[in-house]
């Protein structure tokens, strides 16, 4: 009897790894396919986080881009004290970091002078409101070039249009979309279509 307890050891051992072999075998067979999908398709690679190069009339565009989604989400434009805190959200995307997002929301005409300047204002009449309800929205300044370089800055776009102008002039964003020179915004120009 004592012959037959070491050769049933020997069979339990063998059965162990055999199950264990299978089972390694069936979880690579089934995981293989979706390494390789995952591998094609780049999920699996380190996450490139690219820098942010835009100049003042790429910054009014992503600002009137984020703050119409916050339209659409909000079913208004945000109030003026918090406008650049309410489209936050709006302004980042996955592959840039909080840093390179902000950009967006800084005049490189101002941050060359002052890193910590921003340089946009809102324009406070449209506070809380709807873009449609507006009339003229084509010579209407949604977000502009302003002396006041603080974050969240609002106000008439008379009063706080940079004065000498800034390098190549003062722009402006129309709730419509379209950037132009804020000057001739505020002469009631429309944009040239």
């Amino acid at each position: 009897m004592e012959s037959e307890a070491p050769k049933r050891n020997k069979r339990m051992m063998f059965g162990c790894m055999g199950i264990c072999i299978g089972i390694l075998l069936a979880v690579w067979y089934f995981l293989l396919p979706v390494w390789k999908v995952a591998k094609k398709t780049g999920i699996l690679d380190d996450k490139v986080m690219r820098e942010y190069k835009g100049n003042s009339m790429q910054n009014l565009k992503e600002q009137h881009t984020a703050l119409m989604l916050y339209q659409n989400s909000e079913g208004m434009l945000p109030n003026a004290s918090g406008w650049m805190d309410a489209i936050w959200p709006y302004m980042k995307a996955g592959d840039m970091t909080q840093e390179e997002a902000e950009k967006k929301l800084r005049n490189p005409a101002v941050t060359a002078d002052n890193p910590l300047g921003f340089g946009y204002a809102f324009n406070e009449k449209l506070s809380e409101g709807y873009s449609d309800d507006f009339e003229n929205p084509e010579t209407t300044p949604l977000t502009f070039d302003s002396s006041d370089i603080n974050r969240n800055a609002k106000g008439n776009p008379l009063q706080l249009a940079p004065s000498p102008q800034r390098p190549g002039g003062n722009q402006a964003i129309t709730l419509e979309g379209n950037v132009q020179s804020l000057e001739d915004i505020l002469k009631g120009k429309k944009p040239n279509k």
